[in-house]
């Protein structure tokens, strides 16, 4: 890490940009009453109307069953909003907006604290590129307030060696998480590494930081017992199971995205390559296991489907099982990604290599393999393990090199979310799928006005 931070005007200049970059392209979605798209389709015809159902039931909400495979925390906030400021679509949708783009100016602001203005801006244009974090800033999706929450605590593990502060807010911020999204308890791992890799590895330290997060598996534990399982019980038979092909495909991101942050990432990786090559090797044979044992082929009845799954589903598989695609590029990503943390300092090498561990084993949790739950993360810990690098000012990478990188992944991502809110508009009164309605359960015509 640089050994000076960069001043607040940087910060300020980097979440300004960044921030307009997001913000402006949800609001014009927001404003012209756009509904298109997969991000339109799951906030119409699930996510508003728990949100709506929320606002008439407020503030006695009925958990038990609600038409969402997420905790609701995201949901009551949204309804907060509709029953004491406006309950319109528009102001709806604006509130996810102001989510959305407190999430990339965090990256931006943070990356730019230690980067200065130009990298915080660079590092988090891939992200408001994204068609998975503006799909949920311009609709009422709870992804970005997830990834937001996520991001709070990884920063402070990295900012936390001494002293009880940060694991207090890093805590506070879990049991929000897993009141968001049940699924990221994951991130109890980097704090409890952090913990350890304190002023000096103390068992004490460790468990007092498990200690701290014990509400949030509490919370988790509250939700596991009203449902019956970690979801809903509508959403059970939907969504139970696990996917072996997700480990694979999340390294064959990293591999991809991996291109936009090389001007930051390059000296680490020929540096690591050259001193810790079996550990570099080792990580690439791992990538080769897991993209070889399970099957990686284009399958939706297996739930390998949307997304990258796409394009690689039009390349000739080797036996019907593997994609040679994911033989080179999921090694590579491991390999990278690897590379890439032995730059790091012990500590925040060790709260990188648990969260992303523990990030792919939850995301393997579940039957989908879907792209969106995964390339948020993909891009948000590459921005943040590229500003974390160590690099002299004589060898900073170039402006130009920079630009050339970031501006050609966050193309790629443009056009790839270009693409994905062109064609037919949803219904705005389109129902759910009909394996998630309960037996004997309406719905309103009119979703302003929540019936059952």
């Amino acid at each position: 890490m640089n050994s000076s931070l960069r001043p607040t005007r940087d910060v300020l200049i980097a979440s300004a940009i960044a921030g307009c970059a997001i913000a402006i392209p949800a609001l014009w979605l927001v404003l012209t009453g756009n509904n298109i798209g997969r991000a339109a389709a799951d906030s119409i015809m699930y996510h508003e109307r728990v949100i709506r159902t929320m606002i008439f039931q407020f503030p006695a909400f009925d958990l038990r069953n609600p038409l969402t495979t997420t905790t609701p925390g995201y949901h009551i906030i949204l309804a907060t909003v509709g029953r004491f400021l406006s309950d319109s679509g528009t102001a709806l949708r604006l509130t996810s907006v102001v989510i959305g783009t407190a999430f990339v100016c965090l990256v931006a602001g943070w990356s730019a604290r230690r980067r200065g203005a130009l990298d915080g801006v660079l590092l988090a244009l891939p992200l408001a590129c994204s068609l998975y974090v503006l799909g949920s800033t311009a609709w009422m999706l709870p992804d970005n307030l997830a990834w937001l929450l996520i991001a709070v605590v990884l920063m402070l593990c990295c900012q936390g060696e001494g002293g009880r502060r940060w694991l207090v807010l890093a805590s506070i911020a879990l049991f929000a998480l897993v009141f968001v999204r049940q699924i990221q308890i994951w991130v109890a791992a980097p704090i409890w590494v952090a913990a350890w890799f304190g002023a000096n590895h103390s068992a004490r330290r460790v468990a007092t930081a498990i200690l701290a997060t014990l509400p949030a598996f509490a919370l988790l534990g509250a939700f596991i017992l009203l449902w019956h399982g970690l979801v809903p019980p509508r959403f059970q038979t939907y969504v139970s199971g696990i996917n072996l092909a997700t480990p694979a495909f999340i390294l064959l991101q990293y591999a991809l995205m991996s291109v936009g942050f090389l001007p930051w990432l390059a000296q680490t990786i020929v540096r690591s390559w050259s001193m810790h090559r079996r550990t570099i090797l080792l990580a690439g044979i791992v990538g080769v296991l897991l993209a070889v044992v399970p099957a990686t082929t284009t399958l939706q009845e297996a739930g390998r489907f949307t997304g990258w799954w796409g394009p690689l589903g039009s390349v000739p598989s080797i036996a019907g099982h593997t994609n040679p695609i994911f033989l080179v590029l999921s090694p590579l990503g491991a390999a990278l990604l690897t590379a890439s943390f032995l730059g790091l300092p012990a500590r925040t090498r060790a709260i990188f290599s648990a969260a992303t561990i523990a990030f792919i084993v939850a995301s393997s949790a579940t039957f989908f393999s879907w792209q969106r739950y995964h390339e948020p993360y993909v891009l948000l810990s590459l921005a943040m393990v590229s500003a974390l690098q160590q690099s002299s000012e004589d060898r900073s990478p170039k402006v130009g090199w920079k630009i050339l990188c970031v501006g050609a992944i966050s193309v790629v991502l443009a056009l790839i979310t270009y693409r994905g809110l062109v064609g037919d508009a949803i219904d705005p009164n389109r129902l759910p799928a009909v394996e998630h309605r309960m037996q004997m359960e309406t719905f309103p015509v009119n979703v302003n006005s929540p019936q059952t």
